[in-house]
């Protein structure tokens, strides 16, 4: 005898994506169903966000502290924008000095030279392409000052100031899990941050265009002037291979203590994807890694 069998009405994209979801939290939590298991990495922490929602969609130690290394630079670059947005700096032509200091701080560079003269908007791609440490001393130093002179503020030292207000702008994000002690992300204990703080960020930045624009550049060409007034072109390249495979930012990282690390941001037709990947095996392994978690996230969701 045949049992009669109950037709239910089909589930609406939505109900599907949920109920795939909750599937694969399980699974991952449970490891009731093998094929569903996110890929084993060598990352101590990651995070897959939906770009626009903010909804995390997978992830594992994503709220463990950790040095993040060059991704410091995300708000270096975020402190800056607000500056000169709330200051009408026009990035293209207001140029900054680089100092002794910042020409010197070691680590990757933007290849700049004490003296030289740059331009605001050229100093976001050193900053974000070639990683330049120097590019990262140059904006806080010079936007410590200048924020300082506008808000009438005397007796501190600019750079530190400029900090301040990096752990202030974390504060305003919730970012709960995020102190930074310098500009650049140089080995310093106290510079730390999670995966899930860093999505935070980067989703809060990719709202903006010139953002987009900036991290999505493979290379980017500068005239810069020198102390004695002579020109030199420069060319800086993206540290960020995964450019290449059609991803559209965001940074790369690297220090000892931290180990490899990478923002990065995914388009499809309909959905964006921040991931976030800390604390990598080996630099390698962080594009391999990222592009293993895209596309098991991508997987897990048709």
């Amino acid at each position: 005898m045949r049992s009669n069998h109950l037709r239910q009405k089909p589930k609406s994209e939505e109900e599907r994506f949920a109920q795939r979801l909750q599937q694969v939290k399980n699974t991952y939590l449970i490891g009731a169903d093998e094929k569903n298991l996110a890929p084993k990495i060598t990352a101590k922490s990651w995070i897959i966000v939906d770009s626009q929602s903010g909804d995390v969609l997978y992830s594992f130690n994503e709220n463990q502290r950790r040095e993040i290394a060059s991704i410091t630079k995300i708000m270096t670059f975020y402190v800056v924008l607000n500056m000169c947005r709330s200051m009408n700096v026009q990035t293209n032509n207001t140029y900054a000095e680089v100092s002794f200091q910042a020409s010197s701080v070691g680590g990757t560079t933007a290849d700049l030279l004490k003296g030289d003269v740059v331009s605001i908007e050229d100093l976001f791609y050193g900053l974000m392409l070639p990683s330049g440490n120097d590019a990262a001393m140059t904006l806080a130093e010079n936007f410590g000052i200048y924020a300082m002179y506008q808000n009438k503020i005397k007796g501190k030292n600019p750079l530190i100031y400029f900090i301040q207000e990096m752990n202030n702008k974390a504060r305003e994000l919730r970012m709960s899990q995020t102190t930074y002690a310098n500009p650049h992300g140089l080995n310093n204990k106290n510079n730390v941050s999670s995966a899930y703080d860093v999505s935070k960020l980067c989703n809060q930045l990719l709202k903006d265009d010139f953002f987009r624009k900036v991290v999505n550049t493979k290379i980017h060409f500068s005239t810069i002037q020198d102390e004695e007034g002579f020109t030199r072109d420069v060319i800086w390249e993206n540290t960020n291979k995964l450019l290449y495979q059609g991803f559209k930012g965001i940074k790369t990282g690297n220090t000892s203590v931290a180990g490899p690390c990478l923002a990065s941001y995914y388009q499809t037709a309909s959905r964006s994807f921040t991931i976030v990947i800390l604390g990598c095996r080996n630099q390698e392994d962080r594009w391999s890694e990222t592009m293993q978690l895209l596309q098991w996230c991508l997987s897990q969701i048709q």
